[in-house]
């Protein structure tokens, strides 16, 4: 008997040792992968409390190491990451550059076997893979789908006024701009007095969103292609034209707030959700985000048109960087963002549509009780958007920060009305240009 136990102890003493052995080499095998990510308290939250405690559950031997930054310090950041030769893992086109800015610096790792060996392109949206592939391979997945840019309205201030629920519909003539306008009116109250004004519509500054309307666009073919091109098409009459109807919701028609105005709203919040403005123009996903907690309820609609009605897509996709030191693991990862469970948490906690097919019915539903809307509508105005919608500029833009920067800057004047937009445009034209120029000049050859 005391020969048996002190064989017994002898043998736990092996299995312990082995234990405490196996335990260790995991440990020292423990990866962890560098997750960059912009500062937002929804994305944020989802991130911390639900995706990555999940994920390391699952795989133990990998620790996400969440590096979160200000919208503004992404592309920064991920410079200085790259310069030092410590990239993130895994990052996405969540601050001002996107795809082609990226690809032709030559940061992305290719996945196309990981995708072909792992992944069912069928599982998700139709045509989301191909959005940001080159000569059929793939250097992305995708990460969120937003749809297009639309109008949001307050359905307290429309009824108010009298006015009925906007179209569902992308295909109805009867919402144009020019009746834009005319609700604007209907919708303005107290203009010019500051906080105690209400405002027909809150517009955006994107030129090339109101070109699309006036069928015309700002930049060439090439730039949606490539992400390069020797000019812009800034100067087109009807990209003029489009400026200068903004311009007139201000200082013409009054039914919209200026730049300082504007201002003071915000300090109040989302200039949409403060109540004081009938129309605006947001995302699906940021109209939930921003806007389910608002105090009226709210809708969707197209853009007005004019000529069109094409709007700019918004599809967020995840990036592996080349030089990854943890090329699978940062696989395993991306590749458990796209799941199913993944895919549905992401909605819930942030209103975003992870484009997996079985999760969309879902989503759509989180937009019933804050709009009213039933589904049918909503998937009418949110998915059915025109054909020749193109994926927004800043996605697809070699440089676009720096387009975007001394393009907003020179329209200044014109937004503050000191200028018409005719002479905005022959002011800042040759400056995009420039910068226009220099990356083609640049990247041509690549």
């Amino acid at each position: 008997t005391r020969r048996c136990l002190v064989r017994l102890y002898i043998t736990l003493i092996l299995v312990v040792g082995l234990v405490v052995m196996i335990s260790g080499l995991a440990m020292a095998k423990q990866v962890e992968l560098k997750w960059l990510m912009r500062s937002n308290p929804f994305e944020n939250k989802w991130q911390r409390e639900v995706v990555v405690p999940k994920f390391e559950a699952l795989h133990p031997n990998i620790k996400i190491n969440l590096i979160v930054v200000p919208f503004d310090d992404v592309d920064p950041k991920l410079s200085v990451m790259v310069a030092a030769g410590d990239p993130p893992d895994i990052f996405s086109q969540w601050g001002a550059s996107g795809f082609n800015d990226y690809y032709r610096r030559n940061l992305l790792l290719e996945l196309t076997e990981y995708i072909e060996r792992d992944m069912n392109k069928d599982d998700f949206v139709p045509g989301i893979f191909d959005i940001y592939a080159v000569n059929g391979k793939y250097y992305s997945v995708p990460q969120v789908t937003n749809f297009g840019n639309m109008m949001v309205y307050n359905k307290d201030l429309f009824a108010q006024a009298g006015l009925p629920d906007l179209p569902c519909d992308w295909n109805d003539p009867s919402w144009t701009w020019d009746e834009m306008v005319n609700y604007a009116k209907k919708l303005t109250k107290d203009y010019g007095k500051g906080l105690q004004a209400q405002y027909g519509i809150a517009a955006t500054r994107e030129v090339h969103h109101w070109a699309y309307i006036w069928g015309a666009d700002p930049y060439l073919p090439e730039h949606y292609t490539t992400g390069i091109a020797p000019k812009s098409n800034l100067d087109d009459p009807d990209v003029i034209a489009a400026l200068q109807a903004v311009a007139d919701l201000t200082y013409k028609h009054k039914v919209a707030p200026n730049p300082a105005e504007t201002t003071a709203l915000e300090t109040l919040g989302h200039i949409f959700s403060t109540g004081k403005v009938g129309m605006a123009f947001s995302l699906s996903t940021q109209a939930y985000g921003n806007f389910q907690e608002a105090p009226f309820q709210w809708g969707l609609a197209p853009v007005p048109r004019v000529r069109d009605n094409k709007t700019a897509l918004y599809n967020g996709t995840w990036f592996i960087a080349k030089d990854s030191k943890h090329k699978d693991e940062a696989w395993t990862f991306v590749k458990y963002l796209l799941t199913e469970e993944a895919a549905r948490d992401m909605s819930v906690a942030t209103g975003f549509l992870v484009p997996h097919r079985a999760t969309v019915d879902d989503w759509i539903e989180l937009f019933v009780e804050p709009t009213g809307m039933d589904v049918a509508s909503l998937l009418q105005v949110i998915t059915q958007y025109p054909e020749n919608c193109v994926e927004n500029t800043n996605h697809l833009f070699v440089d676009w920060p720096q387009i975007n920067t001394t393009l907003t800057q020179g329209l200044d004047a014109l937004w503050l009305g000191k200028v018409d937009a005719e002479t905005a445009i022959s002011e800042v034209k040759p400056r995009v240009d420039q910068i226009i120029a220099r990356t083609y000049e640049k990247y041509k050859d690549r």
